[in-house]
């Protein structure tokens, strides 16, 4: 009688090992990590970049006149963030949230949301598509202009295309962004920890610049890892570092990095 003899190959599995370079909001379990180890991938959220809010009474001022806007433009969550820091301090809070409001992505539009606000444009996935929405249904001469709360180093895609196209708008810095002085001791850890990532994923142009100084090749060979970059300001700076993006996703959502990882 033959015997049938079963052999089991046992092939260890490696797991795809990523570091996001990115700032995780306090108290939630970041979206991008929860994404990425449902897929069996390991991560390790690097916050790059701290941020505090900046011209408050001016920005409380504008909010308290939001009849004067015709519309309220949000491109990131801390922009969001800052409007929502002022208004608990304002009276007109129902007016304010039935204003139309634009924004970037899923992300924001998530935030905006929460402050019951009405979001359009959150498949918009960069500046330069929410620019192209805009300008299809604002008007040159509208009289009412845009509000516009923003970081001190946010890019002029917006700024320049309405000052091209006609379209009033008031830009008010409402946050600044600096760098994380406590990067370096974290991502020492990780690479301690995990060893060398897979993969390494930026948020922004401002956090590319940062990381790519913060440590020599020895210490953190970044070209020996596939760099993600979400968005095309992203990618550019990247590109504009002479390094070599391994791809860019499409738009700033944990479903457009995971394409790019599958």
């Amino acid at each position: 009688m033959a015997s049938n003899t079963e052999t089991t190959d046992c092939k260890s599995i490696t797991k795809k090992k990523i570091f996001l370079f990115k700032s995780p909001k306090e108290n939630e379990v970041d979206k991008y990590t929860e994404s990425l180890e449902s897929h069996g991938m390991s991560c390790i959220p690097l916050p790059v970049l701290s941020f505090c809010f900046v011209n408050q009474q001016l920005l409380k001022s504008y909010l308290s006149a939001i009849q004067l806007f015709s519309a309220i433009i949000f491109t990131s969550v801390r922009a969001v963030e800052s409007v929502t820091n002022v208004m608990k301090e304002l009276d007109n809070v129902d007016m304010l949230t039935q204003i139309k409001t634009y924004v970037v992505g899923k992300t924001t539009a998530e935030a905006a949301r929460k402050c019951n606000f009405n979001p359009v444009g959150e498949n918009s996935g960069n500046a330069e598509a929410l620019t192209q929405l805009i300008l299809e249904e604002v008007k040159p001469g509208e009289q009412k202009p845009l509000l516009y709360p923003c970081s001190n180093i946010h890019r002029d895609t917006l700024t320049e295309a309405f000052t091209t196209h006609g379209i009033a708008f008031t830009e008010v810095i409402s946050y600044e962004t600096c760098p994380n002085k406590d990067l370096k001791n974290s991502l020492l850890t990780a690479l301690h920890d995990m060893g060398l990532p897979d993969y390494t994923v930026f948020f922004s142009p401002s956090g590319f610049q940062y990381v790519h100084t913060l440590l020599d090749s020895n210490e953190f060979p970044l070209n020996d890892t596939k760099i993600i970059a979400l968005g095309p300001a992203t990618y550019k700076a990247i590109c504009d570092l002479e390094f070599t993006p391994f791809g860019m996703a499409e738009k700033p959502d944990p479903e457009s990095l995971l394409k790019l990882l599958l």
